[in-house]
């Protein structure tokens, strides 16, 4: 039996001990952990139900939240079982069911804008198939509320988990995760370059994940017939003219770095900058402006 299938299995048998914050958050299944980041000092939300399309808030009143990306390969099962596999574990485990939903009763945009969704590449979510649960812990546990997202692409099966509560520094396997690294011969539409600070109200780069700009980087040296483009986006501070202006700023910022510090090729990248007006998150949080400030990266599609 393989290391992989071990940890699997002994994280099977941890699931059920979800209140001691020794125990880490993790699955009832046998699954990869993919991705994990543990957010404080926002107002961490979540959804407890629709009405009429859209999505009903509530305040968690929780100083921490972590998410984690869990990987299936080659998931046959379809995603309503792998939900009923996690109901029966938060049942045993004295977690009360919120609320439940499907691609078809969830709601559109507005559901999946405030349901703290990790963006492409980390995450995948098919439209048209996905689950989506929140659940109560149970008194005096470290985790208040905790919300599940699963969906699966072409052949591998993808779960979500978002916890909130206190003390979950104690429950993240930040040490197990191994870094995503994009195929970026697969992506369609774009990704965000995550990492990158800006220096407030400036194209400065106050610092940038070197590993997913490497890697970017060596795609393109290794495929000089690709193209991209990077797109600045900025949170919603200030007049719109303004923004578009540092939107535009920062990705020539990004753009020359990848010229100077890796030796791309420059007429393999353009730019350009649309401001605050594609938000992937509420500008009303100080986590929601931070996810909003970002570099997007369109690989141009070929030409036949």
């Amino acid at each position: 039996m393989s290391l992989k299938a071990i940890i699997a299995i002994l994280a099977f048998f941890v699931f059920p001990s979800l209140g001691s914050s020794q125990e880490k958050v993790t699955l009832p299944f046998v699954a990869e952990l993919r991705y994990e980041q543990l957010l404080a000092d926002d107002n961490f939300v979540a959804i407890i139900g629709t009405t009429n399309s859209t999505p009903k808030i509530l305040n968690t009143n929780s100083p921490m939240m972590l998410q984690q990306v869990w990987q299936i390969e080659q998931l046959k099962k379809p995603t309503g079982t792998l939900l009923n596999q996690i109901k029966t574990k938060l049942n045993e485990t004295n977690f009360k069911i919120l609320f439940e939903c499907s691609f078809k009763s969830c709601g559109g945009f507005d559901f999946r804008f405030n349901a703290n969704i990790i963006n492409e590449p980390d995450m995948h979510v098919d439209l048209g198939d996905y689950q989506f649960l929140t659940a109560k812990g149970p008194k005096n546990n470290d985790i208040n509320f905790i919300t599940y997202i699963i969906s699966k692409g072409a052949i591998d099966g993808f779960v979500q988990i978002n916890a909130f509560g206190e003390n979950l520094d104690q429950k993240s396997n930040l040490k197990n995760t191994k870094n995503w690294t994009p195929n970026f011969n697969d992506i369609k539409g774009s990704i965000i370059l995550k990492g990158l600070k800006f220096k407030t109200s400036s194209s400065e780069i106050l610092e940038a994940s070197i590993p997913i700009l490497s890697d970017l980087a060596n795609y393109l040296i290794l495929n000089n017939h690709e193209k991209i483009i990077l797109v600045g986006h900025t949170d919603a501070s200030g007049n719109l003219e303004s923004n578009i202006k540092l939107s535009k700023q920062r990705a020539k910022s990004v753009r020359k770095l990848f010229i100077t510090k890796f030796g791309v090729n420059p007429n393999q990248i353009s730019t350009n900058g649309i401001g605050f007006l594609a938000p992937i998150a509420s500008n009303e949080t100080k986590l929601g402006r931070e996810k909003n400030r970002r570099v997007e990266v369109i690989i141009m599609p070929k030409l036949n």
